[in-house]
């Protein structure tokens, strides 16, 4: 397996450096345009999965959000943050949309387009004084650098994605590169004694540390020499 193209790590680092590039949304003023950046954000999807989401496809019984204009059409499920819940109901409580898609556009029945949703990305950075350039797939990015340090495994964040190969995700592995140096070893998680020392019960028992020799010169007596007891009396 070949390693992934490198030219797409400066923007993994980029979007690990924008860890508050969430921040920003905020600071978005249309409601609609800031409830589809959060739901970009909060769910990782492509702009066009965002813009071509449909109020049946938000699943809160389940928690979940069906992707279905995933790319290359694949259909795909991703868990349904309860903050998005409640951000999307009360998105839908003041704009009650009245066509077939959650974000329309200038009509109901088109999406909202990707240069509206582009520019209220870049308007939000710009309030949030962000210096670096924002787009709605750094949010994207985001999302999947944020699991990757909450130690998320790499092949769930490229279910989540949608990635249809998981060299795609590999590039993620740059992020975790400052943190090799803390990395524990299995070996430091073992007990320091695990495994008693056996001994062979037919030799004779070493001397003691003391040096007394009263514990050598009595060895125990085999079951075939007699001995007294309650149960079998001496000779």
């Amino acid at each position: 397996m070949r390693p992934p193209h490198l030219s797409s790590a400066p923007r993994v680092t980029f979007a690990l450096e924008l860890r508050g590039s969430a921040q920003a949304i905020p600071c978005v003023p249309v409601l609609k345009h800031r409830t589809i950046l959060l739901t970009q954000y909060a769910a990782g999807l492509r702009l066009s999965e965002a813009t071509h989401l449909q109020a049946s496809d938000i699943d809160s019984s389940r928690m979940q959000i069906n992707i279905r204009h995933g790319k290359g059409s694949k259909q795909r499920l991703v868990p349904l943050s309860p903050r998005l819940l409640s951000e999307l109901r009360e998105y839908w409580k003041q704009t009650r949309p009245t066509g077939i898609y959650l974000f329309s556009g200038k009509t109901p029945d088109v999406p909202l387009a990707n240069d509206t949703v582009q520019k209220a990305c870049k308007l939000a950075a710009t309030l949030a004084r962000i210096p670096k350039h924002v787009t709605p797939h750094t949010l994207r990015h985001s999302y999947a650098t944020g699991l990757l340090e909450a130690g998320v495994d790499l092949l769930t964040i490229s279910r989540l994605l949608g990635h249809s190969s998981f060299i795609t995700t590999m590039i993620y592995l740059h992020v975790r590169r400052p943190h090799l140096d803390s990395t524990p070893s299995p070996l430091d998680w073992l007990p320091v004694r695990q495994c008693p020392r056996w001994v062979d019960p037919t030799q004779p028992s070493p001397p003691s540390a003391s040096g007394n020799p009263e514990s050598s010169s009595n060895p125990t007596p085999r079951p075939d020499q007699g001995t007294a007891g309650p149960d079998r009396p001496s000779a």
